[in-house]
């Protein structure tokens, strides 16, 4: 399957995802504070090359891959790379730069639920959410358990792997899983053509 092929696959899980996020935001007014990147700058950020190529193929399309490769090689800090720090103060204070083409794991965590030992689906969420709202978090835990209407890690990463099976099965930390998602696109298309009207569409 062509990398094109695979990135409008993903692109499309990833619009089945968004909606299903939206209906549980909707129902539960659930959502992360504003200007809070905790999450993004947290180190131990781990996901598959898989869910990043959307983000890699832009990034060839617009010309940046050997740049932005580069930098990943040579990236110091251990948040995810796409974080974009907003205060000199507090480096929990941001926003991701490339917010449509985040990862699957973005997407997922504080909207999403893994199946617990009882078999009931657990909201995964933050701490600060947690204690902000531990009432609310108290109804959508129960909530979740009748209705089990609510995004599944399991289910989402499952179907992501149907897409390439390899790529989709390697867990790495998150700038790692960016790094080898952009050397498969420069080597894919160093042995196949590319469309340069795919170039000026970026």
């Amino acid at each position: 399957m062509s990398i094109i092929s695979k990135v409008r696959l993903i692109e499309h899980l990833f619009a089945q995802l968004d909606k299903e996020i939206n209906t549980f935001r909707l129902k539960t007014n659930l959502d992360c504070v504003s200007g809070c990147g905790k999450c993004c700058n947290n180190p131990d950020i781990e996901a598959s090359p898989l869910e990043f190529l959307p983000w890699s193929f832009q990034v060839f399309v617009s010309g940046k891959a050997e740049d932005i490769l580069k930098q990943l090689n040579n990236l110091q800090e251990t948040g995810c790379f796409l974080y974009s720090h907003l205060s000199i103060i507090d480096d929990n204070i941001g926003n991701c730069s490339d917010y449509y083409h985040r990862g699957l794991i973005c997407r997922l965590f504080g909207n999403a639920a893994h199946v617990n030992k009882y078999g009931n689906p657990e909201l995964i969420t933050c701490k600060i959410i947690k204690e902000n709202n531990p009432e609310k978090i108290k109804q959508i835990s129960s909530d979740i358990i009748s209705s089990r209407n609510i995004p599944l890690f399991t289910d989402y990463y499952m179907r992501l792997s149907q897409i390439d099976f390899k790529l989709g099965n390697i867990i790495v930390p998150i700038n790692l899983a960016m790094k080898i998602a952009l050397e498969e696109v420069l080597n894919y298309y160093s042995y196949h053509p590319f469309h340069s009207r795919l170039r000026h569409s970026a």
